[in-house]
């Protein structure tokens, strides 16, 4: 099995500085500012890769990106959706004990979206809006479900797609990895996905997803290099947030 891995961070066009994180293989690229894309090919069953997005108005966002995807390296090979949620719950004991020395820095916090790849098997995880597509037979599938107040009142049919996308209160979470003295609780969502019919998987933070249109990221995914296409197609983006993802297109 060979997975053709493309990524990218950067801190966007108004955001002085990056707080997201990448994680692809066992490496950690925190606080980046990519100007082109990277690429690499992995070749085995077991791969992990990851987004974090360090939280906006937080402070030390960039820090809780780093030590959850840190945790995640840590704790890998994850083979079963269980240490997924395990390796995130650790992800969050650290932050809490790191906030204990640093109490300046309480609520710093981070969403974060992934995969656990093993043999023929993966598992698709987030907290927070981070998410996670496949793109197979020209169909984009989203694996993931946002922590958010938005997808919650998607959920219940209370608004429209469309009306998500500019409603007043889409940024507000209701789940993160954060260090808080555990005043909130921390959901996972997880999705075991067979990716032994191949295709290509985009994790990304909402950084990209909010700035394109479904169609666009469709459009981008279908492209031979995906992640040029993403780039020439934000180049004449807003890029109010940082921006990052990762593609990661399976050969069997």
């Amino acid at each position: 099995m060979i997975h053709k891995v493309a990524y990218f961070t950067n801190k966007g066009k108004v955001r002085p500085n990056n707080e997201d994180a990448l994680l692809v293989g066992d490496r950690v690229f925190g606080e980046a500012d990519f100007q082109k894309c990277r690429y690499e090919e992995f070749e085995g069953e077991n791969l992990l890769l990851a987004v974090a997005d360090g939280m906006g108005g937080h402070a030390g966002g960039e820090i809780a990106a780093r030590f959850t995807l840190e945790t995640l390296v840590q704790e890998s090979p994850l083979k079963e959706k269980d240490e997924v949620i395990k390796a995130l719950h650790k992800a969050r004991e650290r932050l809490e004990e790191y906030v204990k020395d640093n109490p300046y820095l309480f609520g710093l916090g981070c969403a974060v979206a992934g995969l656990a790849i093993w043999d023929r098997k993966a598992v698709a995880f987030n907290v927070g809006d981070c998410r996670v597509y496949r793109f197979i037979g020209g169909k984009l599938i989203k694996l993931t479900r946002d922590h958010s107040v938005v997808e919650e009142l998607l959920l219940d049919g209370l608004i429209t797609p469309e009306e998500a996308r500019s409603h007043p209160e889409r940024n507000i979470l209701t789940s993160a990895v954060i260090g808080d003295g555990y005043a909130t609780e921390m959901k996972v969502f997880t999705a075991e996905v067979d990716i032994s019919a191949g295709g290509k998987f985009l994790i990304c933070s909402d950084g990209l997803w909010d700035e394109l249109e479904d169609e666009e990221i469709k459009m981008c995914m279908s492209s031979e290099d995906s992640c040029v296409e993403f780039l020439s197609l934000l180049s004449g983006k807003a890029l109010r947030d940082n921006v990052s993802f990762i593609v990661s297109e399976v050969h069997i």
